[in-house]
Parts: C-alpha cells; sequence; structure tokens
C-alpha cells in the first residue's frame, strides 16, 4: 500500500497500462541483488473483463494477466499465468522459477481507496503457490520477495502519478 497526492483518474491510468519503467525510477531492491529480474511494463490488450496485461520483465520473464475484475478508478484484478516457455532456464534457479513445480504467481489486484486533500491509497496485491517440502521455510523467502517487488511497483507509480498532477499533458516518461 502506498499513498499517492494525485486523483484515482490518474492513478487508474497508470496501473491499467504501465509504459516502460526506466531503470533509474526503479527504487534499490535486495531482491534485485540476488538476481530477480525488474519489471519493464505492462501492456493491456483492451479495457475491461477478458483484457489480457501482458507484464514483462528483465530477463525474458512475461506474466499474462487475464482481467476478471475491472472497476475503473476502484478496483483491478486479474489472473497469472506465467510464459514460462519463454524465461531462460538461466533467469531463476529451479526453486524460486515463475510456473514452476515449486512456486508460481496466481492472481494480482489493484485497489484504490479515496483519501482527502485530493490523495489516493494504492493497495497492490497477489497470491501465489509454493509447493515443497520446507513450505515453512519457503513462504517467508517468497512472501518477502513479493513484497519486495510490490513496494517498487507502487513507488513507480507514485513518482508517475504524483508528476503527472504536475504537468497538463500527464507524465513524461
Amino acid at each position: 500500500m502506498i499513498d499517492i497526492q494525485a486523483s484515482p483518474a490518474v492513478v487508474w491510468r497508470n496501473i491499467e497500462r504501465v509504459p516502460p519503467i526506466r531503470r533509474d525510477e526503479l527504487p534499490p531492491s535486495w531482491a534485485r541483488s540476488i538476481g530477480f529480474p525488474d519489471p519493464v511494463e505492462a501492456t493491456l490488450s483492451q479495457e475491461g473483463v477478458g483484457g489480457v496485461r501482458r507484464a514483462s520483465f528483465a530477463g525474458g520473464v512475461l506474466f499474462l494477466e487475464t482481467v476478471d475484475i475491472w472497476e475503473p478508478e476502484h478496483r483491478l484484478a486479474f489472473s497469472i499465468a506465467a510464459q514460462t516457455d519463454q524465461i531462460p532456464a538461466t533467469t531463476l534457479d529451479e526453486h524460486v522459477r515463475v510456473g514452476g513445480p515449486y512456486f508460481d504467481v496466481l492472481r494480482g489486484q489493484y485497489r484504490l481507496e479515496p483519501l482527502t486533500n485530493g490523495m489516493t491509497r494504492l493497495h497492490l496485491s497477489s497470491r501465489h503457490r509454493i509447493s515443497t517440502d520446507f513450505n515453512w521455510y519457503a513462504h517467508l523467502w517468497t512472501d518477502a520477495v513479493m513484497s519486495d517487488l510490490q513496494k517498487r511497483i507502487l513507488k513507480v507509480i507514485r513518482q508517475r502519478c504524483e508528476a503527472a498532477q504536475l504537468t497538463p499533458d500527464g507524465p513524461r516518461n
């Protein structure tokens, strides 16, 4: 969750699609330092339920996110299918390979909460699967990686939204 000095309309425009993220927009990350790929962009095939977001990450990691909840300026949720055949084997260790036998990301959701003074609180959550004999330990690891990734994405969105509030033509990315 992050508070953004922008209206829900501005925030919505920055989550339904995410134009390419420059490396200098991403805050430092311990997950990046251990090899977890950086987010790159998210495109959208069409607005509304049934639309498909293509969320791409560095190293050839790609997720197809099929929209199943579309409530403009309120909530965007989707099922997630990792495109495992496109992820190079060297990108992630087999135990954290998304879509592999041990780990997968299943759902994602953005929820916008209007606040006073023109602010919006943006919530980002996800659900993932862990299938290993070390579940008690593995969930700590995956929860930490997912939290770190979500915080980085939220900070990029906040920067872009707040910049958009300052310019009449929107963000200059």
